[in-house]
């Protein structure tokens, strides 16, 4: 009897915390996010993604992070020659990131990328410097 007993307020245990962390992970949005969040995010970094120029220097870019970022937008500057704005993950790697090239302290390219690497269907088309 007391075992059935234990047996059962474990199972109930497990189940309330497999409940929590699905929800956390799948519904809180602290993981993924709602559908409007990312169309926000979205545009944040279309907006980036159109004021940063080819030729821009470190300071400009930074500053245009600065003035469209959301609580959601990460700048990734830990090398000095790429960057990356990234927003939280998506199901699927959907989720969109802005790669910022940068040749001797000056945007050489400016590219939208999903996580997984591949150019998004409905993004924006690369921007870089001309060769030559």
């Amino acid at each position: 009897m007391k075992l059935k007993r234990s047996h059962t307020i474990l199972s109930v245990i497990v189940a309330l915390a497999a409940a929590y962390y699905g929800w956390w992970f799948f519904a809180s949005g602290d993981v993924f996010h709602s559908p409007e969040r990312k169309v926000h995010n979205r545009a944040m970094l279309l907006q980036l993604y159109e004021t940063v120029g080819v030729g821009a220097s470190q300071p400009e870019v930074l500053s245009a992070y600065w003035q469209h970022r959301t609580d959601d937008l990460r700048l990734i500057a830990d090398q000095p020659t790429n960057w990356a704005v990234t927003m939280p993950s998506e199901l699927g790697a959907s989720d969109w990131r802005l790669r910022i090239e940068f040749q001797e302290g000056r945007v050489s390219a400016v590219r939208v990328r999903t996580s997984d690497g591949p150019q998004p269907k409905d993004g924006p088309k690369d921007k870089q410097k001309n060769a030559g």
